[in-house]
């Protein structure tokens, strides 16, 4: 039973619905609220039968949103302009489908808009969505063939199934872009580390921990302790009085030697930050894509492509460095603003009681540890000399309040400080063998110049120390009761799920998503073929074609019919060779019809059809009889000989 082609038709527009929901999330909102009153527009004709409106008026009504989208995003090409462009041509294309052949093309257009959000998130949750859109645009593309609605979901679900083989092969196969996965240009600059390009402590009354995935590592050889875990991105060291930003002088740090200590190799995928990335201390060594800059600190090479990339890094425990500071590099690494009296006083103090600068740092980390701070999420505004004010009135706060209070008091003590914001610790994945550092271990710490090289201080970890062994959530009970935030720790059973998911996450990210030109090229050398090329493609394509038709013949092979006995395959081409002469002639005769049949052939030839009949007829219906007796073959030999020739028209209308 044929499915009704109106049912096949709103199951079109219920597939470019369901395909383009998550561009909800990407697009100015009113565009795909359009499309999907566009969509519901073209329904509700097909259920009432109404008359589709007229080109001109279509022509006309697409100006206006059109021209919207132009105030809306300044453009119409790249990923946002191109992609919104796209879904309201679709959503117009629409009013135009009347011939199968319409609706066979705005399906198309179904599975082109499918892929689009790709171009915004190559997460898993983004490809098993693409999935389902897949799935069901195909059940709409087998519907619109007629198959009946009660079977079109399993076809469907075959048809994808039998091209999955093929389009992992063309996968594996194709060469790539020079560049990851569905990547383009995009308008905008959107961070998603939860990192800011300045550093303000006071601003910000209440910091909401965000468990967004921020980046994943994984280390080859052996795993370090969460807390040797400080992942740099950006280093401040500039300060107003308020606010700490990215200063121009250049970095004695720059050119790093690697040193005796234990080498940690590690692979990072993660998405710049303006061009940053993460990094352990002390790199000597990045892999392609990336280049080492000053201040210990990773860029991407291409800093406008915001895409998502892995690279490599060797990192070392400790590293050699020029022995001083410039004159000039130490003035800007103790620059203060004429603000905080009270803390330039106090660093002023030690500067005085203490000449050696070891001395004086230990005194700085005894006395903030003295000071009563306490850790918060939620900690009060601060208002006037921001840093006076936390230390001597508010004393709460969180890691940028610490490392701006200490990087100021070490300044006014004498010591060269700055202040590196990037990432603490992070969760460690046992299944998968990695690291998932989130936006909730965001952190800021402070480096002082001391003995020819920068050393870490982290005042954070000198007065709450469970912020660097533990995650900023699992804090939540002790070191923040104003808010709850995340409340109590979820149970074993969803960790455990939770970490399984995160593992599939890594494993979709390292082998799908960050399959590129290099990697390609590695698999094929690993598999002899040398260079990706045309010769190393078609050999790729016809190997990996030739093992996927393999398992298809053989199931063609296991689902073929038995054999014909001799009697039988006798019987039918006997039959066959009377109709070739003119004889009318049925499979379904009986010996005796046969014969009767066969009257107007010549009379040697009917002597040799009856010997043939009768020696069949006494041989099939005998007692005990069975298609192994050994006279069948001569039989079938027999048959095999009579060729009767072909009767004129005359004697075959018995004319």
């Amino acid at each position: 039973m044929r499915s009704e082609p109106r049912l096949a038709h709103f199951a079109v527009l219920a597939a470019l619905a369901l395909t383009v929901l998550p561009l909800f999330l990407q697009l100015p909102p009113w565009v795909p609220l359009l499309f999907a009153l566009q969509l519901g527009g073209r329904a509700w004709l097909a259920w009432q039968g109404r008359q589709l409106p007229h080109r001109v008026w279509l022509l006309l009504a697409m100006i206006v949103p059109v021209l919207l989208l132009w105030l809306s995003l300044r453009t119409l090409v790249g990923r946002e302009g191109g992609v919104a462009l796209l879904l309201l041509l679709t959503g117009f294309k629409a009013f135009e489908t009347v011939t199968l052949r319409d609706w066979r093309v705005l399906l198309g257009l179904g599975f082109f808009l499918a892929a689009t959000p790709l171009l915004f998130d190559q997460s898993l949750p983004s490809a098993l969505w693409l999935l389902l859109s897949l799935f069901v645009l195909t059940w709409a593309m087998v519907l619109l063939a007629g198959v009946d609605s009660a079977a079109s979901p399993r076809a469907a679900a075959l048809a994808l199934l039998y091209a999955m083989p093929l389009m992992l092969l063309l996968f594996v196969a194709m060469p790539r872009l020079p560049g990851p996965l569905w990547s383009m240009p995009t308008t905008d600059q959107r961070a998603t580390s939860g990192l800011s390009d300045s550093l303000a402590p006071g601003s910000i009354g209440q910091m909401i921990p965000s468990r967004e995935p921020a980046f994943t590592a994984q280390f080859r050889g052996r795993q370090p302790a969460r807390e040797q875990l400080y992942w740099r991105v950006m280093v401040f060291d500039r300060f107003d009085g308020m606010r700490w930003t990215v200063g121009s002088v250049p970095d004695s740090g720059a050119a790093l030697l690697p040193g005796v200590a234990g080498e940690l190799s590690y692979s990072i995928t993660a998405t710049p930050f303006k061009g940053a990335l993460p990094v352990l201390e002390h790199a000597v060594w990045a892999g392609e894509g990336v280049q080492q800059v000053a201040a210990q600190l990773i860029r991407r090479i291409d800093a406008r492509n915001e895409a998502r990339l892995r690279y490599d890094v060797r990192s070392v425990a400790q590293a050699a460095y020029p022995a001083v500071l410039s004159a000039e590099q130490r003035d800007h690494y103790l620059q203060l603003p004429a603000a905080n009296l009270r803390t330039l006083q106090q660093g002023e103090f030690f500067a005085r009681q203490f000449r050696d600068e070891a001395g004086r740092l230990g005194a700085l980390r005894a006395w903030l540890q003295q000071q009563g701070l306490r850790y918060t999420l939620s900690p009060p505004l601060l208002q006037g000399d921001v840093v006076d004010d936390f230390l001597f009135s508010s004393r709460q706060g969180f890691c940028e309040h610490f490392a701006s209070a200490f990087a100021t008091l070490a300044r006014a003590a004498g010591l060269p400080a700055r202040i590196v914001v990037g990432f603490q610790g992070g969760e460690f994945n046992a299944g998968g063998q990695f690291w998932l550092v989130r936006s909730s271990d965001a952190h800021a710490w402070t480096e002082v110049w001391l003995q020819g090289r920068w050393q870490r201080v982290d005042p954070t970890a000198l007065v709450a120390p469970s912020r660097i062994v533990s995650e900023v959530g699992e804090l939540v009970p002790e070191a923040q009761a104003v808010v709850p935030v995340l409340g109590r720790r979820p149970p074993a059973w969803w960790r455990s799920a939770q970490a399984q998911w995160q593992r599939a996450g890594f494993v979709w990210q390292q082998w799908v998503v960050d399959y590129d030109a290099r990697r390609q090229q590695s698999l094929f050398q690993r598999l002899g073929l040398g260079r990706v090329g045309v010769g190393s493609v078609m050999t790729v394509l016809l190997l990996g074609g030739g093992l996927l038709v393999l398992p298809l013949l053989l199931w063609l092979l296991w689902r073929r019919p038995p054999a014909r006995s001799y009697p039988v395959r006798g019987w039918q081409l006997l039959v066959w060779r009377l109709q070739q002469a003119g004889v009318a002639a049925v499979a379904s005769d009986t010996p005796a019809q046969l014969r009767d049949k066969a009257v107007l052939l010549a009379p040697a030839l009917q002597q040799q059809l009856a010997r043939l009949l009768a020696d069949w007829q006494q041989w099939r219906y005998a007692e005990g009889a069975t298609d192994a007796d050994p006279r069948w073959r001569g039989w079938w030999w027999q048959v095999r000989r009579f060729r009767p020739p072909r009767l004129a028209a005359k004697k075959r209308t018995g004319r």
